[in-house]
């Protein structure tokens, strides 16, 4: 039987904004996860205590609910993505998640129930002037700013539910822990020879007495390893289907909220928070599409026991459909900044996490707010990576020691535009060839 595990995946996107300083800046989007565990299938707990630990993507604001992991009865089952879609919309609606993801973005206090705009403040960098709703309402430029902070932040908050099928792969992973086992006994014969040469006393053999032991050493460790490691989670592999839902945010649903629910602290207000905590409608999710992928071949270099085999498979596995759902549905796109310019080469700390490959192309945006307060992006410039400069910086490369995990960023050079023209802080966004 086909053995499946449910993850959800709350993530929210936004854009840049200008910080103190008048320079670009990057606001890091957002992420809340959920982990949907059937308790009958196998690695079910493994898989769980795993999600449990794995770290939100520095490219992600910790925006999590409390709600991390719910264990499920019964057994999974295939389902179409029109049968995901209207499962996860019952989900999200009979646990009001659209409406406890707005109010997590207005800080709302449980008991009083009211809200402030600290968070959107913070994240946006807009400073508490401007961020202050109730003189922003006032004038036409504070309203467009408190429009541009709600389509830019709240309106592009995003759910993606991933569907984790775990492959039986044990006899693959037989064959890879005797690989471990071999070797170690054949460096293990090593070691003994490496005895031998050292009893010698021969002072010309010293040399080769200390690299053969080092090598034997090695061969000790990756002995242990075959035996820390179980055959069967060696050659773990999974299946991940991931559906990605947005907020349904609007001018409406906007009105709504600031018309009939908000107030801050300063004027408490019963029959609002009443209002906002009854309504079961006005915020929803919609359903924008799926990817489905399967997970690339482990490589345990570097891995030293079950739990670093969880981690590293999910964690890429995961990473890799997130970046394959922005590239294929545009308003799920993320960006990154320009971290810096050196000569003629500009260094963005993005990387094969975030899909970078010898053939990728970014534009470099500059964002400008207008005299009216509504915000454009202008293209300064195109860039590309150089290919042998990539960053590799998925999950456990420096353990793997993978080639370029030792980089902090990705070097780029100009296509199109000038470097000259490019500052850091920069937006960068991923373009279609």
């Amino acid at each position: 039987m086909k053995k499946i595990y449910i993850y959800i995946v709350f993530v929210v996107t936004f854009f840049g904004n200008v910080n103190a300083q008048g320079t670009l800046d990057y606001d890091r989007s957002s992420l809340y996860s959920i982990s949907l565990v059937y308790k009958s299938e196998k690695y079910a707990e493994d898989i769980a205590r795993t999600f449990m630990k794995m770290n939100v993507p520095d490219k992600f604001n910790d925006h999590s609910l409390n709600l991390r992991v719910i264990p499920m009865s019964g057994k999974p089952r295939d389902t179409s993505d029109d049968e995901i879609a209207a499962l996860m919309g019952t989900f999200f609606l009979k646990n009001q998640i659209a409406r406890r993801m707005v109010a997590r973005w207005f800080n709302r206090d449980k008991e009083t129930g009211a809200f402030d705009v600290n968070l959107i403040k913070d994240r946006g960098n807009y400073n508490a002037t401007v961020m202050d709703v109730a003189t922003a309402m006032k004038t036409v430029r504070g309203r467009a700013l408190i429009e541009d902070a709600g389509e830019q932040l709240i309106g592009n908050t995003f759910i993606v539910v991933n569907e984790i099928s775990y492959i039986d792969k044990e006899r693959n992973a037989r064959i890879a822990a005797l690989v471990f086992i071999t070797v170690g006994a054949l460096l293990g014969a090593v070691a003994n020879i490496a005895s031998s040469v050292s009893n010698m006393g021969n002072n010309k053999n010293n040399k080769t007495s200390q690299e053969v032991a080092a090598f034997a050493s090695l061969g000790s460790t990756m002995a242990n390893l075959g035996g820390v490691i179980s055959q069967a989670v060696a050659g773990f592999t999974v299946n991940v289907k991931s559906h990605l839902f947005q907020l349904d945010w609007n001018d409406e649903v906007e009105a709504k909220f600031y018309g009939q629910y908000y107030y801050d602290a300063t004027e408490i207000d019963p029959a609002k928070k009443a209002a906002f905590e009854n309504d079961t409608e006005t915020f929803k999710m919609k359903y924008i599409g799926s990817y489905s992928s399967r997970s690339s071949k482990t490589v345990l270099r570097g891995l030293h026991n079950n739990d670093e085999v969880f981690m590293k498979v999910l964690t890429r596995a995961t990473d890799e459909n997130i970046v394959e759902l922005q590239r294929k549905f545009p308003v799920f796109k993320v960006v990154s900044n320009v971290a810096s310019v050196e000569n003629k080469s500009v260094y963005v700390q993005i990387g094969l996490k975030e899909g970078v490959s010898p053939t990728s192309k970014y534009e470099v945006l500059q964002r400008v707010v207008g005299s009216d307060g509504h915000v454009t992006y202008t293209r300064k410039a195109v860039i590309k990576p150089v290919g042998n400069k990539i960053w590799d910086n998925r999950c456990m490369a420096v353990e793997e020691m993978a080639e370029n995990a030792n980089l902090n960023a990705t070097e780029f050079e100009c296509t199109t535009g000038s470097v000259s023209a490019i500052l850091p802080g920069m937006i960068v966004r991923e373009i279609k060839i």
